[in-house]
């Protein structure tokens, strides 16, 4: 085995993001207190019964001739002993494609759907990871998406919207609740919501409106138009509270996690919620002013674009976009030593496209009742629910298994990977 000679250097510069992230945590610009004001204390009850957790593993590696072969495959684990559901999808893409992410999505949300249909009794499913986010980026790609990997990727995108709509619309009517459940994620959604708040008061009119339009969208850093009207007047703005207010709302490292992780040990807080939200909105300011009209002259164009680029034209329905649920979320604190898990909910009816009214906490009622299992049946930090890390050990591709895949597709199938690929697996 080669020594590795890089180790000095690397610990340098790990100690370097470790220092800049304990500033963050430690310095919120006046925030504290609003931040703490946003817990509820709950307690550990119950514990989710007849019920499944889905994963879902990803592998690429890159082909000799410059595509990616994806290997994507997802898992449905069950409490009630009976036998796992499984799905596995390989596919080529360009380098570039986010289609492997997108393929592995769609293989959760499927095996979640035959649980659905093959389990007698089921009453939760927890799908791991963000629904926020696995929407976002595949209606990104399908309306916004640019680069020739993302019109590429057009069709695993549609057939991930189609497939999470009907997966959502089946558990509404089957009476099986659907929960999303991120121990990692990067959302700013409070982050974003507590420091606008916060501007909307400012004695500066040209920054109170500014920060009041940004409450009215999901996001303000995922729109050009509003990250370059906030960055102008952050730079015409002196060295104060509001000018690093406006820093902090723009920069990317900041999440939710990290300044409700700090909350939680500035308050002593070993389990709770903080109040849930519930989000939605245009992908941009544009698009949030699309008609129904406009909105299916776009897909048709953009499914255009699919066609010509792989000779492949999905079907999408534009009513199912606009039917897209709005989404409630939470965090839950385990303990204070941990960070928080996001749980996110579907909500009945459509509107995820729609440009949102000001974003304020609500109650949501279902968010409140799973917070107790949730806590009930965390562990530790690496085991935070028992299903779901069954199911993520299952789906996760192992080194070993990764090696002798390879092995496998060059000897039985001649497949040619990259040289650097192969100086990695000596």
């Amino acid at each position: 085995m080669m020594p590795d000679i890089f180790m000095d250097l690397l610990i340098k510069e790990l100690n370097s993001i470790s220092s800049e992230v304990m500033g963050i945590e430690n310095n919120l610009i006046g925030l504290d207190d609003d931040v703490n004001k946003l817990w509820i204390k709950i307690n550990a009850s119950g514990g989710f019964t007849k019920a499944v957790a889905v994963d879902g593993g990803l592998q690429e590696v890159k082909l000799s001739n410059g595509y990616s072969l994806s290997m994507a495959r997802a898992i449905a684990v069950n409490n009630m002993g009976m036998e796992s559901i499984r799905a596995v999808k390989a596919s080529l893409f360009p380098e570039s494609s986010p289609g492997g992410i997108l393929t592995m999505g769609m293989l959760e949300v499927e095996v979640a759907l035959r649980a659905i249909n093959e389990y007698g009794g089921l009453r939760f499913i927890l799908m791991d990871g963000s629904l926020f986010a696995k929407i976002l980026e595949a209606l990104h790609i399908i309306l916004l998406g640019r680069n020739i990997g993302e019109i590429y990727a057009i069709p695993e995108a549609v057939n991930l919207v189609n497939a999470t709509s009907k997966l959502i619309n089946e558990a509404f009517k089957r009476g099986v609740r659907l929960l999303f459940i991120s121990k990692d994620n990067s959302l700013r959604v409070y982050k974003e919501y507590l420091i606008l708040r916060r501007l909307s008061e400012s004695k500066n009119t040209r920054l109170r409106d500014l920060a009041n339009d940004g409450l009215n969208y999901y996001s303000v850093t995922w729109s050009r138009i509003l990250r370059a009207r906030f960055f102008k007047l952050m730079k015409s703005l002196s060295v104060s509270e509001e000018s690093q207010l406006i820093s902090m709302l723009l920069n990317q490292s900041v999440s939710d996690s990290i300044i409700l992780t700090s909350s939680l040990r500035r308050i002593n807080l070993n389990h709770g919620m903080v109040k849930p939200m519930i989000i939605s909105g245009g992908l941009s300011p544009r698009l949030s002013r699309l008609t129904e009209l406009d909105l299916e002259s776009l897909i048709e164009k953009r499914l255009n674009e699919s066609l010509i680029m792989r000779g492949i034209k999905p079907s999408l329905d534009p009513s199912t976009l606009i039917n897209l649920p709005q989404i409630a979320l939470t965090y839950v604190a385990v303990s204070r030593d941990d960070s928080p898990i996001l749980v996110e909910i579907p909500i009945r009816g459509g509107g995820f496209l729609q440009r949102p009214r000001i974003r304020n906490p609500v109650d949501v009622s279902e968010l409140i009742e799973v917070s107790g299992p949730i806590i009930s049946d965390y562990v530790d930090p690496i085991r935070y629910n028992g299903l779901l890390t069954l199911a993520h050990v299952y789906a996760n591709f192992t080194v070993n298994q990764l090696s002798e895949y390879i092995a496998m597709l060059q000897n039985k199938l001649g497949l040619r990977f990259s040289r650097r690929l192969g100086l990695t697996i000596l």
